[in-house]
């Protein structure tokens, strides 16, 4: 049987959202691309992504380009 668990001990590990994303019960690194090319290339192959507004952005964690919805 399984003991309760408080979540309180473990402060909660908040990442930057613009490198990370939040998966069920961790986080996951977003696909990088190297150039905004190959950025714009996969969006051009997903336009249903194209249509919801995501577009390439800078990272500024790891210097690569990622594809998403920045909320500035």
């Amino acid at each position: 049987m399984r003991r309760h668990h408080n979540p309180n001990k473990v402060p909660p590990f908040k990442p930057c959202p613009e490198h990370w994303t939040k998966k069920v019960h961790s986080w996951k690194a977003k696909v990088a691309y190297e150039t905004e090319d190959d950025a714009w290339e996969f969006l051009n192959q997903n336009p249903n992504l194209k249509a919801l507004g995501w577009h390439p952005y800078l990272c500024k964690v790891c210097s690569k380009w990622h594809i998403g919805r920045l909320h500035n």
